[in-house]
């Protein structure tokens, strides 16, 4: 039988290693407890990036701009070429010339019977409709 090792877990060292404690416990005229007036002055130093007048980031946003409208005109022209070839080798020409030709000629048919039920006063009964 294989034997299995169990391996104590170790806390990452992302994570503190003592637990975090509140001032819960002291009084409210603490200076744990009290708000500083002024801001806490931050002692962070910016990296410099020499540039030519643009930020790093502002760079890269506009690359970032330009590739999308480069991939978005890919995009569209590969659809604008699909929809061609479609027109082209698949779509039936024949059969829409065959349905629209129906449909005038069935129109054409509804709006002379309304016409001529509209001048000469004849009833449903009469035309046999």
């Amino acid at each position: 039988m294989a034997s299995l090792a169990l391996l104590p877990l170790t806390q990452p060292s992302f994570l503190p290693s003592k637990p975090f404690k509140s001032n819960v416990g002291f009084p409210p005229s603490s200076p744990l407890n009290q708000r500083t007036s002024h801001a806490t002055p931050l002692n962070c130093h910016k990296m410099y990036v020499p540039g030519n007048g643009a930020s790093p980031e502002a760079k890269a946003a506009k690359n970032l701009h330009g590739f999308f409208n480069y991939i978005t005109v890919k995009i569209v022209s590969a659809q604008l070429q699909v929809r061609s070839a479609y027109c082209k080798r698949d779509f039936e020409w024949d059969n829409l010339k065959r349905l629209v030709f129906k449909m005038v000629d069935e129109s054409n048919t509804k709006l002379m019977r309304e016409y001529v039920q509209e001048t000469s006063h004849v009833t449903e009964k009469e035309t046999g409709k």
